[in-house]
């Protein structure tokens, strides 16, 4: 089993709209599983129900909620840490600041265990599965470098349009192949 990713043009400076542009994979995402599917997964050669894994995961992510709230970082296992972060307007005179409405960005920041990192490195493979460029997605690099060279979209099961002609035009991400 393969990680799939595509290629997809990004900005060398993404605050400059005039800088150049450089080819990146992006990780294509399969599919969003639901808590109760990992915990049907995890528990299936257990004697653990998967409802109960589910219950026990419910309260910990309560729990994470308080610990986070009160400036803790949180462990969770090996998976890895919980803290939260922020960023914050700037004052010239400490006196002026006011929490509530010059801090910005709350988010949780999740620092994975090297225990983790390195057991999902341990046999990582990657394919490409194609190139976004101009609002289509080639199913593959040739595809698109031969599109490049001869100006003609791939025809089986094609969607979208050529570019420039202005029919059927979107900003939407096409499928071709």
């Amino acid at each position: 089993m393969s990680t799939k990713f595509k290629f997809t043009k990004k900005r060398k400076d993404p605050k400059n709209p005039q800088s150049e542009t450089q080819w990146h994979a992006s990780p294509i995402i399969t599919n969003r599983l639901t808590t109760r599917s990992v915990c049907k997964v995890v528990t299936r050669n257990t004697t653990t129900a998967p409802t109960e894994a589910e219950s026990t995961f419910n309260l910990v992510c309560d729990g994470i909620v308080h610990e986070l709230q009160q400036g803790n970082s949180v462990q969770l296992g090996e998976l890895g840490w919980l803290r939260l972060s922020f960023s914050s307007e700037g004052v010239d005179n400490l006196e002026d600041f006011n929490a509530a409405s010059m801090i910005k960005n709350v988010k949780i920041v999740f620092t994975p265990s090297k225990t983790l990192m390195a057991d999902i490195k341990n046999g990582l493979e990657f394919e490409n599965v194609g190139v976004v460029d101009e609002g289509f997605t080639f199913p593959s690099t040739k595809a698109y470098l031969d599109y490049k060279q001869t100006g003609q979209l791939p025809v089986q099961g094609g969607t979208g349009t050529t570019p420039g002609t202005g029919e059927g035009e979107d900003d939407g991400d096409h499928q071709l192949g």
